[in-house]
């Protein structure tokens, strides 16, 4: 049996009730990983989300800046996801902030407009085309870099490799 790297998991609205329960199954599972506990509740400030919730200390402070654990959650080696249980008049910007970080929501709150769900699935759908295309990009310029090792180590002299460096030659 082959080990997965847990998926990372950020919790907004983590002190709201629903929250809580988001963070109890989030400890309990064996495929996810807590990164991140936002709440705009001052009493939360600081403070263990898994004391908070009753399920024991997870080292996961409660902070009340979403962009922060965002780009947090932009650091683990696989996509990040934003649970969200907060409130309608912040869903939207909360969502649209995961999408440009490229962390998937999960929104658990209600009170989208159908206009705002429209936009919001065309703006991940944009972000996926661009992470494609960044992607695409990438690997041809590993090519083109791995091309240029190939032909530094096949040259004969160091005169040949300070040409090739000098004038950006892969073609050799």
């Amino acid at each position: 049996m082959t080990s997965k790297t847990p998926i990372p998991v950020v919790v907004n609205g983590a002190g709201g009730k629903m929250g809580r329960e988001v963070i109890k199954a989030i400890a309990k599972a064996e495929d996810l990983n807590l990164v991140g506990a936002v709440d705009l509740n001052p009493a939360y400030r600081g403070e263990d989300i898994g004391e908070i919730c009753g399920c024991g200390a997870l080292e996961v402070p409660v902070i009340d800046d979403l962009q922060s654990v965002l780009v947090l959650a932009t650091q683990e080696k696989i996509q990040g996801v934003m649970v969200d249980f907060t409130h309608p008049d912040t869903v939207y910007e909360n969502v649209r902030s995961a999408i440009a970080y490229g962390v998937r929501p999960v929104v658990g709150t209600t009170g989208l407009t159908p206009e705002q769900i429209t936009e919001l699935g065309n703006s991940l759908v944009a972000e996926r085309e661009a992470r494609s295309q960044l992607e695409t990009q990438l690997a041809q310029q590993a090519e083109t870099i791995a091309a240029q090792a190939t032909a530094i180590a096949q040259l004969d002299s160091d005169a040949d490799a300070q040409a090739l460096i000098v004038t950006g030659q892969s073609d050799l």
